[in-house]
């Protein structure tokens, strides 16, 4: 069965509430759509990304959708 991962920030690059679902490379088309409805509507994910919880309201969160990779590699830098 295919996983997601799904990470919630009050502020995304463009200033406003983001989620990053990261989804397993098996993951279909209809499996997508009931994931979205899922996120959009679960109350942790809202209250986590700082909006209410409406049953009816789906704007103010950017989802974005990411394959998860097999492999991830870590880099230091200098900041």
């Amino acid at each position: 069965m295919p996983i997601a991962e799904v990470r919630v920030s009050k502020s995304g690059p463009s200033g406003k509430p983001r989620a990053e679902v990261i989804v397993d490379p098996k993951i279909t088309a209809s499996q997508i759509g009931a994931l979205v409805q899922s996120v959009t509507t679960s109350k942790p994910v809202l209250t986590a990304a700082g909006l209410r919880a409406c049953g009816g309201c789906k704007s103010g969160l950017d989802i974005n959708i990411l394959d998860r990779f097999q492999e991830v590699i870590q880099v230091e830098y200098a900041g």
